[in-house]
């Protein structure tokens, strides 16, 4: 990244900062998703948390990271990624992330060369001296595959920008086996089938497959969350219900009952009924 490009991402920050609302300095957040937090406790900010996806699971590490980031709270979020994230894993979706809680005028993307660019690039986005612990709420370091340049000293260093930052990291690795990595926290993260598209006929809530691989302050697990766009929280995601249909039955239901033995095709009727 050039010495011209580093300026421009100094002031952009500057600008964020300029427009950033304080949260009170809260040590930890939580996700809202009720069995993954009794497990796990409070999460830490002002730490570095891992995010590793599969190549062709990048969109829902994307939006997983896009919920942590929203549980934080309101304040500016700097994401660096690498050139070749946008044509192996898409763009970054304005529309997208406001639905994660995220006001894309408050997220400031910065593309690097490679993965040594976007690491560079990193310990510029972190507030230094007189900004630290105000302005930006997030940094997003997104890199491909395994580099060289990123090994566990690198992940050490970003450790210690968080916490001097008092801002928290997200280290997004895509494509990657798990390598040594400083982080508080681990993540596995991957696509699950939506509930909700189960019950209605219809696209459902985003929902991933969510695994606690290393956790320096507390236990890990695995669980299914689903992103809950009204309350910006990950949820567990209600049972589908199945009622079971007779083994003999007349062509012509009863008045009044539903024929299907599938409550997600019932409800459909049930609205119809009651309108």
């Amino acid at each position: 990244m050039s010495d011209h490009a580093i300026a421009a991402l100094r002031r952009s920050i500057a600008g964020l900062d300029s427009a950033a609302s304080s949260l009170g300095g809260e040590a930890s957040f939580s996700l809202g998703h009720a069995a993954a937090d009794a497990a796990l406790g409070p999460l830490r900010r002002h730490a570095l948390h891992e995010v590793v996806a599969a190549s062709h699971q990048s969109p829902a590490a994307t939006g997983f990271v896009a919920g942590l980031v929203a549980r934080l709270g309101r304040r500016p979020l700097v994401w660096l990624r690498q050139d070749s994230a946008g044509a192996e894993g898409g763009e970054l979706h304005a529309p997208g992330l406001a639905a994660f809680g995220l006001d894309p005028g408050r997220v400031l993307s910065v593309r690097g060369r490679d993965a040594l660019s976007v690491l560079k690039a990193a310990g510029d986005a972190f507030p230094r001296g007189n900004d630290r612990r105000s302005g930006i709420g997030a940094v997003v370091i997104e890199i491909a595959g395994q580099p060289s340049c990123l090994d566990l000293t690198a992940s050490r260093r970003l450790v210690l920008a968080a916490r001097e930052a008092g801002a928290t990291a997200f280290l997004l690795r895509l494509g990657s086996g798990f390598a040594p990595s400083a982080a508080t926290i681990r993540w596995a993260v991957s696509a699950a089938p939506s509930a909700g598209r189960m019950r209605a006929h219809g696209p459902g809530r985003p929902s991933f497959s969510v695994s606690v691989l290393r956790n320096r302050h507390g236990a890990t697990g695995q669980w299914v969350m689903e992103w809950d766009p009204h309350a910006y929280s990950f949820i567990e995601p209600l049972p589908v219900a199945l009622v079971p249909a007779p083994a003999r039955r007349s062509d012509q239901a009863a008045p009044g009952r539903i024929r299907s033995g599938n409550v997600a095709e019932a409800w459909p009727a049930a609205r119809r009924a009651s309108g």
